[in-house]
């Protein structure tokens, strides 16, 4: 049996998809083919996301590392009979009622011959165990990339894809010396050939050089540019406007999240989180469960690790953001006149 990776050819339904495609993707790729390196394996077969339940060929182990949604009419949560899953960084939520789709046809009894099941978040492990399936929290693999050996003597402040909005609301000196960066990519022809899927790769790849060559701080509302840079020791301000996300939760405990309410009480100095004991966790855990041989110590230290994590998230930022929302709710109920903080 051989080794596999993901690779993202999209299939999308033209009727709804735009033909962007996420470089955030292809960076969940690229974490999966440095742990392989890492392993001392170097030929791997490529499987498209997309069409991971059509493959036939050899039969191939799998990292389902990603997220696995019900988009443009394609679910990709299935695979064929010709591949061994191994489910570390899941992710699955119920944009376009995919969780709906998993349990319909019948994915949720088909995952138990794999458990455990490694989940990138949290909401994804309570899903799948109220099915009854044993899940635990494993982490994202893009926060395993190489810590950078030194930070650039003149380093850049990157935006990437920060709304405009967001934009006209930082301070002076943040939006006038940064570089604006974008994660989207836009496909040439459709059917997505092999070559610009590589290409596509390739742009990830860059991007990822630059981040570690030139970056002295990154802000951005992506969890695929957060956690690679937070991985080789750049300082990430994250803000979003939706931090109640279901996505989020991998980041809880390692740096703040903020929403664009949030810029008065932000640090714009912040220090790179110190998280070499942790990518060790997470990527030994990986290993033993890619080999076949979980090792329930690493998996019990791994959890105890993440847990302390969740635990310290409860910061003097966690609770001004539910005092903000506790507040809202009162005063939506109450229609109160609004009230600025």
């Amino acid at each position: 049996m051989k080794y596999a990776r993901i690779i993202q050819q999209y299939k999308y339904d033209l009727r709804t998809w735009n033909c962007n495609g996420n470089l955030g993707d292809c960076i969940q790729n690229l974490a999966v083919e440095n742990l392989y390196k890492e392993m001392g394996i170097n030929e791997l077969v490529k499987v498209n996301r997309d069409d991971i339940a059509n493959y036939k060929g050899e039969k191939v182990i799998l990292p389902m590392q990603g997220w696995f949604g019900n988009v443009h009419n394609v679910f990709p949560a299935n695979w064929s009979k010709d591949i061994h899953p191994i489910f570390v960084g899941f992710h699955l939520n119920n944009y376009c009622n995919c969780r709906e789709n998993f349990i319909s046809r019948n994915v949720h009894k088909k995952i138990k011959e794999f458990e455990p099941i490694g989940c990138r978040d949290r909401n994804t492990r309570d899903f799948l165990q109220k099915l009854g399936i044993n899940a635990y929290f494993s982490g994202c693999l893009t926060l395993t990339f190489p810590k950078r050996k030194k930070e650039p003597t003149n380093g850049k402040i990157f935006l990437v894809d920060v709304p405009e909005e967001t934009i006209e609301k930082l301070p002076e000196k943040i939006k006038n010396n940064a570089e604006r960066v974008t994660h989207n990519y836009k496909y040439r022809e459709y059917p997505v050939t092999k070559e610009e899927a590589e290409e596509f790769e390739n742009c990830a790849r860059q991007l990822l050089e630059t981040y570690k060559n030139e970056a002295k701080l990154v802000i951005t509302p992506r969890i695929h540019c957060a956690m690679p840079c937070i991985a080789m020791g750049i300082p990430v301000i994250l803000i979003i406007k939706d931090i109640e996300n279901c996505r989020l939760d991998v980041l809880d405990g390692i740096i703040p999240k903020y929403s664009p309410e949030d810029i008065s009480i932000i640090n714009w100095n912040p220090k790179a989180p110190d998280i070499e004991d942790l990518k060790v966790l997470i990527k030994e855990n990986a290993k033993s469960q890619i080999l076949g041989k979980p090792n329930a110590d690493v998996l019990e230290k791994l959890n105890k690790k993440t847990e302390n994590l969740y635990k310290s998230r409860k910061n003097y930022i966690y609770y001004i953001q539910i005092f903000r929302v506790v507040f809202k709710k009162i005063q939506k109920t109450l229609h109160l006149i609004p009230i600025y903080f």
